[in-house]
């Protein structure tokens, strides 16, 4: 009698633990495969430079976008180069085909008007390589240590059209870098948009290589591959271990 009380129980174990099983499997694969039978594709993340609403390690579902059409300001796209064939890269949607974009005194201004800028909460994270062959984060309060306190500006823009993107600020002062970064992000000159591409910035703004340089350029709109939904599985690989972050998995993508 012992031993059949021993054996359904572990029968029933079993059989919960196959259910939770396939749930997870289906969780994970179903919005895979809903995403390719409507066109749309799963992209990892592989650099920092959309933090802090993608991290390296967020593998991510995208919805492909209306050829031709130019997506409301403040998707998130993924785009073939305007400059390297072949080459796809992650941005946002700042500036819309006709609109004037400067960058002037650190903010953004759209058609004459600068966006509102509001200080958030500074971010803190552990100085450490986001994956493998990448660079440290930089860091308002650097020089910082591998493995120290990482502090970085986070800042709210606001558009007139009600818009509202976060970025990150990791020099100390928004929008530009010190001399010794090298990579020139500061106030810039008058871009007009044409009527065929968009403007796109990455939200890390002083790590990101987007449509202020003339190496990369506005994009067209024919370049426009997908717009990024939501995060299906993270990974953080500062560690040894891949280790999930699980909170998240499945985070819609704003």
């Amino acid at each position: 009698m012992d031993g059949g009380r021993i054996a359904r129980g572990r029968l029933v174990f079993g059989g919960v633990l196959g259910v939770a099983i396939m749930a997870a499997v289906l969780l994970v694969v179903a919005p895979l495969v809903a995403m390719y039978l409507t066109g749309g594709s799963n992209y990892r993340v592989s650099s920092g430079t959309m933090e802090p609403a993608l991290l390296t390690g967020d593998w991510v579902l995208a919805r492909a976008v209306v050829p031709g059409k130019a997506p409301p300001r403040g998707t998130i796209v993924v785009y073939e180069h305007p400059q390297q064939r072949g080459l796809e890269a992650v941005g946002r949607v700042i500036g819309l085909p006709g609109e004037r974009i400067q960058i002037r005194g650190g903010a953004i201004v759209v058609d004459g008007q600068r966006v509102g800028m509001d200080r958030l909460d500074d971010r803190v994270t552990l100085k450490r390589r986001p994956a493998p062959r990448t660079a440290l984060p930089s860091c308002i309060n650097d020089p910082v240590p591998d493995g120290g306190e990482c502090r970085q500006e986070v800042w709210r823009e606001t558009y007139a059209d009600g818009t509202a993107v976060t970025i990150l600020n990791t020099t100390g002062r928004i929008g530009t870098v010190t001399p010794s970064r090298g990579t020139g992000f500061g106030d810039t000159t008058l871009f007009t948009v044409k009527a065929n591409e968009v403007f796109v910035m990455g939200d890390n703004r002083d790590l990101s290589f987007d449509s202020r340089l003339p190496l990369h350029g506005t994009v067209p709109l024919r370049n426009l591959r997908y717009r990024v939904w939501m995060i299906h599985t993270s990974l953080d690989r500062t560690s040894r271990l891949l280790s999930p972050r699980w909170d998240r998995f499945f985070k819609e993508v704003r």
